[in-house]
């Protein structure tokens, strides 16, 4: 009897030791903004959109300075949620649109979904006693339950939250919080991971009418007319979603135990994609060059904001080169799990340099591939090491070298100022290249100068 008595304790012991480690492990808040700019928040340097609770955020937690992304949404999703670069999972474009019928290049086949048999950040954090949701925008082909995330039921049961989901239904911002804020009570007691994607701030511009106003007051009152009012208050929409989450967050005593991470899919938006005549003003990426579906830097470098409790210091900055590919490391770091040894990822875990234990992460440079003609866009390739960034165009075979450091903007161009260091990045890129078997561009046989900027027809009208 004593001995059954002792095997008992014994195995509550390790059952209550192991539902405590579940419990402690910290839940994953992923606020993902579609379309949202280097400089649209204010503590990016934005002087238009009112951005309190992002901007108290940062000041809560680490802001990066270089935190990029791809150029187009759907590269940026499949990669966040597999670790690997665009070039090695296929998934290189917007799902979806297709080639301009004559354009000068043909853009090479792509993948229309993340291939099975990738493991993502879901599937092994699942491992872990994890549960992950995800909810709003996906476009990285199946679904998310294809991919390890569970379902969320499309009806919301809170009356005040299917309240707040009516008075907020634009670009349904309001449906995607309240679901994700469903998730959160439903799972509070064991270890979640919730990605919460909105449309917002992608184009067409639509927005709550009281905040139209307001911008429209501020843009008389201000004089700024570089930010449409309603792009802005697009922005403050979602702002005002990431307090709902953080309020809820705080009410159930997660507040502590959440890791809280802002970014954004692509560059941000300078004028309206849909290519109405004349095409309106969003926002302004200035100094940044380009916007989304560009490789300049205000096609790929988005705000990367990371609040962690008791891991992250307050106030923190850093300068290092990240994409989306890393947080499917950093994730499954935070959560314990294992990426599989067959699996080949790009991603490098953020988490040393979150908790301040080293500067630098392990990387030299970061690569993008993105040879398409397809929607607006032309045929690029861009290597990023140090302060240098190297652009080639596929079309011309021109290149392009800027000092980020010194030139923000990519105004100078100085390959013939500095061939020596074009020649090492052009190098570095095509090995790069070549060992992922990156496929290129090829002449198109219809051709027309005429008609090269008509558009195909596509399935899905949106980045």
């Amino acid at each position: 009897m004593n001995r059954i008595i002792i095997t008992l304790n014994l195995l509550l012991a390790i059952a209550g030791h192991l539902f405590g480690q579940a419990v402690n492990k910290p839940n994953i808040l992923l606020f993902f903004i579609d379309d949202l700019g280097w400089k649209d928040l204010e503590s990016y340097g934005g002087d238009f959109a009112e951005t309190p609770v992002a901007d108290k955020l940062a000041a809560d937690g680490m802001r990066f300075t270089n935190a990029y992304a791809a150029p187009t949404c759907s590269p940026t999703r499949a990669s966040l949620i597999s670790g690997k670069n665009p070039t090695r999972h296929g998934v290189w474009e917007v799902i979806g649109v297709v080639d301009r019928p004559f354009a000068k290049m043909k853009s090479p086949p792509k993948e229309r979904e993340l291939k099975e048999g990738i493991q993502t950040y879901a599937d092994i954090l699942n491992k872990q006693g994890y549960v992950c949701g995800s909810v709003g925008k996906w476009h990285a082909g199946r679904s998310p339950q294809a991919h390890g995330f569970v379902h969320i039921p499309e009806e919301i049961e809170d009356p005040i939250l299917q309240e707040y989901a009516e008075i907020n239904h634009d670009r349904d911002v309001g449906e995607i919080t309240a679901k994700a804020i469903e998730f959160i009570r439903e799972n509070k007691d064991q270890p979640f991971v919730i990605s919460v994607n909105h449309v917002a701030v992608h184009a067409p511009l639509y927005a709550r009418e009281d905040l139209i106003q307001k911008y429209h007051q501020k843009l008389r009152r201000t004089g700024i007319l570089d930010v449409h009012p309603t792009y802005a208050a697009m922005i403050e929409m979602v702002d005002e979603s990431l307090e709902m989450l953080l309020n809820e967050l705080e009410v159930l005593g997660l507040t502590e135990n959440t890791v809280v991470i802002l970014y954004s899919d692509n560059g941000g938006l300078v004028s309206d994609m849909y290519l109405r005549v004349p095409t309106p003003l969003a926002a302004t990426l200035a100094p940044l060059r380009g916007q989304k579906g560009s490789l300049y830097e205000g096609g790929i470098r988005v705000p990367f904001i990371v609040k962690w409790p008791g891991k992250v210091s307050p106030g923190s900055v850093s300068h290092e080169m990240m994409n989306s590919y890393d947080l499917f490391s950093t994730f499954v770091e935070i959560g314990g799990g294992k990426i599989p040894d067959s699996q080949e990822i790009d991603g490098i875990s953020l988490v040393p340099v979150l908790k301040g234990e080293q500067e630098k992460l392990d990387r030299e440079a970061l690569y993008w591939h993105f040879p398409t003609n397809q929607w607006t866009r032309t045929p690029m390739g861009a290597i990023r090491k140090g302060d240098y960034k190297l652009i080639e165009h596929f079309e011309t075979g021109e290149l392009e070298l800027f000092n980020l450091k010194e030139d923000i903007g990519e105004t100078i161009n100085l390959v013939n100022r500095r061939p020596e260091k074009a020649r090492e990045l052009f190098e570095d890129m095509e090995a790069w290249r070549k060992s992922l078997n990156a496929p290129m561009p090829v002449p198109n046989p219809d051709y027309d100068p005429v008609r090269e900027k008509e558009l195909g027809r596509h399935r899905f009208l949106g980045n």
